[in-house]
């Protein structure tokens, strides 16, 4: 048995909503990442995380096929030129959010509200939905 990611979620609200509607079809699934995402939502966007979701290989074809309705509908657009060239991230302060986060490990103190923010490839715009 051969496993495979079939996506990664931001959230695990989100994963637990495929998770269910691929076992209500008889694909067996399980979540990896999803405590760490759960604790750490801010490393998300750094790390390159999220909570994937894996399958076994025999069943991809059957759960692109259940699944893609519901990554159709929840494709995040750019308020700015409407492209859907958008990633979740850190945005382009990337190098003043990890330097955050290093001085606040290093000193041993919380290193507040670093968010992961929408980022259109296209146009360079950050927004939050």
């Amino acid at each position: 048995m051969n496993t495979i990611i079939l996506t990664t979620c931001n959230n695990s609200f989100e994963a637990n909503l495929i998770k269910g509607k691929l076992e209500n079809n008889g694909i067996s699934c399980f979540l990896a990442n999803e405590n760490i995402s759960n604790l750490m939502p801010y490393f998300n966007g750094m790390l390159g995380a999220g909570v994937q979701i894996i399958i076994e290989d025999s069943d991809l074809e059957k759960a692109q096929e259940l699944i893609l309705p519901t990554l159709k509908e929840s494709d995040i657009v750019c308020p700015n030129c409407n492209s859907s060239n958008v990633i979740f991230g850190l945005g382009t302060n990337k190098l003043k959010k990890i330097f955050v986060v290093l001085i606040s490990l290093f000193a041993g103190i919380p290193f507040g509200n670093i968010r992961n923010i929408y980022y259109c490839q296209n146009c360079k715009t950050e927004f939050k939905i």
